[in-house]
């Protein structure tokens, strides 16, 4: 029963009538109070002009008959037919003279009250709002002279009126109505858009966090102790989250039947390799034939190679669950990076390269420590390998993330591959081209390291030439 009214159409069906609903209400209780604690009120244009042509033709019909009312031809009584009042005259007494049509018992009584009374001493036109009747009025009328009319006749416009909320309504000024109107509704609309908009940025968080490599997030389990999860348990935004879950599911196990079948697979090449490798070892040494030993030690260069790509890729499958069993630590910029810097630093001078550093200090990370020192490293390796003259390492803190920046002078990559080099054997032209070797695992491995630690990796081209990787971790784990 509960899940057709928590149907998306349906709320945002209901949402509109509740707006008009609260929209007309907070316009009426204020009305409808303001008519118990007030009931003398302006008039409204239209109720002035109506008064206006009213008295101009009464007065020119008492002109033509010596200002005396009983003479007044009856034809003259009648009001306009889309007019909703009828009128009278009342003398300075307070007593009805002539009325356009007969006056019942009841508006005899209500004209003898004393809020009749106050109402008629008036000198500015207003409206009485009272039980059964509204007047508007009074206008005095005048004399051929142009003084007040002996009788002191005065005109007074009534029409059945019972004080609801509608006729409460109408007295209140348009202007007032249209921007309650307006305040109103563009309050509900934004609670109507938030409440939609929450589940949607909920979703994108969700996307975004997968997308950087959290397979392990699902919308659902982050929900259970948040109001959310109740409020939109059985609607049309619950069956996103819970395909989407499916979804993540099924990659993240995709991915880990593909790690799984990965390291299979190189465990056991690994033993058939370390028997070829003894093998030839065993037919160098034993051989006796010169034009075979070459042949014999290029073999053996390249299983040895082999093995090299098979324990990369060995790392590349393993480097989660490792970093898992050691757990997260804190680390300073400083001890995170000094050994690393220390060593890249001797490289850089038998690579005949300049190495610069600049580390901004008591900074502190919590992060899988493998995994990072392997990211950055691999970054500064891949920069040496293409660097002409310096490879730097700069540091930076950006909003709530810490920036590792590491640059290179070297010919740079084509635009059209930068989004390519962190896919796993993945090689560009040049690298292709290039007695560099390997297989393409070594950003592979970087980005996953920023995986684990939910950071992020970036490649830009310098100008002139030269390749940026910004390397961004999350302080203290947020």
């Amino acid at each position: 029963m509960l899940a057709p009214l928590r149907s998306f159409n349906i709320k945002v069906l209901g949402w509109f009538w509740l707006t008009f609903l609260i929209t007309l209400t907070s316009v009426a209780i204020p009305a409808w109070l303001m008519s118990e604690f007030s009931r003398f009120t302006d008039l409204r244009p239209q109720e002035k002009k109506l008064l206006s042509i009213q008295v101009h033709r009464i007065q020119q019909a008492l002109l033509t008959i010596d200002n005396d009312p009983r003479l007044l031809d009856p034809r003259e009584r009648d009001m306009d037919t889309h007019s909703p009042f009828q009128w009278l005259l009342v003398d300075d007494q307070q007593r009805p003279v002539l009325s356009s049509v007969p006056m019942r018992q009841s508006l005899l009584d209500i004209l003898a009250t004393e809020d009749v009374w106050y109402f008629l001493q008036s000198d500015t036109p207003q409206e009485l709002s009272l039980e059964r009747y509204s007047l508007i009025g009074p206008v005095s009328l005048l004399s051929p002279s142009g003084d007040v009319s002996p009788q002191g006749l005065k005109l007074v416009m009534w029409r059945p009126d019972r004080n609801t909320w509608f006729s409460a309504i109408r007295k209140v000024p348009n202007w007032l109505i249209i921007l309650q109107f307006g305040l109103i509704s563009v309050l509900m609309s934004w609670l109507l858009v938030r409440s939609i908009a929450n589940p949607l940025n909920r979703l994108k968080g969700a996307f975004h966090k997968v997308g950087n490599g959290q397979l392990n997030y699902r919308i659902l389990d982050d929900m259970q102790s948040q109001p959310l999860n109740q409020r939109w348990g059985n609607d049309e935004f619950a069956r996103l989250f819970e395909q989407f879950d499916l979804m993540a599911e099924k990659i993240q196990a995709l991915i880990q039947n593909q790690k799984r079948q990965s390291a299979d697979i190189s465990h056991e090449l690994r033993t058939p390799l370390t028997r070829l490798q003894m093998t030839l070892a065993l037919a160098r040494k034993k051989c006796q034939d010169d034009n075979l030993l070459p042949l014999l030690e290029r073999a053996e260069k390249e299983n040895e190679q082999l093995n090299q790509h098979i324990q990369t890729l060995t790392d590349l499958t393993t480097l989660e669950s490792r970093a898992i069993q050691i757990g997260r630590q804190t680390f300073t910029l400083e001890s995170l990076l000094e050994e690393l810097c220390a060593d890249a630093e001797f490289e850089a001078s038998s690579h005949q390269l300049q190495w610069h550093q600049a580390l901004s200090p008591h900074i502190e990370l919590t992060l899988y420590e493998e995994p990072a020192l392997t990211a950055i490293e691999n970054i500064v390796r891949n920069a040496f390998k293409y660097a002409q003259s310096q490879v730097s390492l700069t540091t930076q803190v950006m909003n709530d993330d810490v920036e590792i920046v590491i640059t290179d002078d070297g010919p740079g990559v084509d635009e059209s591959e930068l989004r390519h080099l962190t896919e796993a054997f993945y090689r560009t032209d040049k690298a292709r081209q290039s007695h560099s070797g390997g297989l393409g695992l070594g950003l592979a491995i970087a980005a996953e390291a920023m995986r684990l630690n939910q950071g992020t990796i970036r490649f830009a081209n310098l100008s002139p030439h030269g390749l940026q990787v910004v390397l961004g971790f999350p302080l203290r784990g947020k």
